[in-house]
């Protein structure tokens, strides 16, 4: 399995889908209305609020902006989950997730099921339930993936706003690919390896790419329009062949 170390920070894959169908898909059955997403904060998450709630520590680290209100937090980075947790693994209660839910160091522990601390929710394998959205091309599009699929979501990222620099997960725990719906040209992905800053855009025409999430990242949307991405995790590199 590589790790951060052995991948770029961006690339994308051999697989492609059919960008036309899957906007106008997204267009004609409302997914571009996105009061119908739902923000960062888990208490108004009821279908991931598990998750959430086990990484409130990244969410007010990654999101939270100084300039505005806390009750405004998250307004500008929504999501709309096509996945959930296995019913199966929802097994820790409320005070449990929020006892260990205050750190980075807890994170790390929480999501190795070898650890004494494992915590199921805090777990991104186990969110690969597929609700009632996972139909026509979403289903499709999951389906071509060789690798057992984890977290999938739609994203939008509001214009003139920022996901700050941070860290997610090393590829040989999470492989995670973006494929761009709708987007422009001032979207900017940027990353770090060691002291070397790299910036990277991700058009929309039906590539697959790769995100090296194990290294400090961030992502701006300084256009004037919405960005709208389907955002797959895998558990498992079978599908990182990189052209």
């Amino acid at each position: 399995m590589l790790t951060r170390k052995q991948l770029p920070l961006f690339g994308k894959i051999k697989k492609t889908v059919d960008l036309s169908r899957l906007q106008t898909y997204c267009v004609g059955h409302g997914y571009t209305n996105y009061d119908s997403f739902t923000d960062v904060q888990y208490g108004k998450n009821d279908k991931h609020s598990a998750f959430l709630q086990a990484h409130s520590y990244s969410k007010m680290n990654f999101f939270t902006e100084q300039e505005e209100m806390q009750q405004m937090q998250g307004e500008k980075y929504k999501q709309l989950y096509l996945t959930e947790i296995d019913p199966d693994k929802l097994v820790s209660s409320t005070e449990q997730i929020a006892a260990t839910s205050n750190s980075m160091f807890s994170k790390n522990k929480r999501r190795l099921q070898t650890s004494t601390n494992y915590l199921p929710e805090a777990d991104e394998h186990n969110y690969g339930y597929r609700n009632e959205h996972v139909k026509d091309i979403f289903e499709q599009v999951i389906d071509m993936f060789a690798s057992p699929v984890c977290r999938v979501r739609l994203a939008v990222l509001m214009p003139d706003f920022s996901i700050k620099p941070h860290v997610d997960y090393d590829p040989s725990y999470i492989v995670r690919y973006h494929i761009p719906i709708i987007t422009n040209d001032r979207v900017v992905f940027g990353g770090k390896i060691k002291e070397e800053v790299s910036e990277y855009t991700m058009p929309a025409d039906g590539s697959i790419y790769f995100f090296n999430s194990g290294h400090l990242h961030w992502v701006g949307n300084y256009g004037t329009e919405p960005r709208l991405h389907l955002i797959v995790d895998t558990n498992g590199q079978q599908d990182l062949e990189l052209i």
